[in-house]
């Protein structure tokens, strides 16, 4: 049965097909770029997703999806002598010791 006539392919048959590391395949499957069931060790790729998710690649020249963009954390201003920067509260101060007799 060649590659074509398979519903399912392996990482190596759909590297083989796309001309590029199995790595890459796995890859793109984690980072969801390319559809593909993780069933142990082992990726599966169903030939109908796979082949519409490559047509639909190479229409758009998209490769990868892009996660949503993180703000920064606020930090908080202190401009207190006794705050270290990313701290949110500065440092007490300790009270004046005076010597007993």
């Amino acid at each position: 049965m060649t590659t074509k006539e398979k519903e399912i392919f392996t990482t190596e048959e759909a590297a083989e097909m796309m001309g590029c590391a199995p790595s890459t395949i796995e890859e793109y499957a984690r980072n969801r770029v390319l559809p593909g069931l993780r069933m142990g060790h082992e990726w599966r790729f169903p030939r109908e997703a796979f082949m519409k998710a490559i047509n639909t690649l190479a229409i758009t020249g998209e490769l990868h999806r892009e996660s949503p963009k993180r703000k920064p954390k606020a930090v908080a201003a202190n401009k207190d002598k006794g705050a270290k920067p990313g701290r949110r509260n500065p440092v007490p101060e300790l009270p004046t010791l005076r010597s007993v007799g």
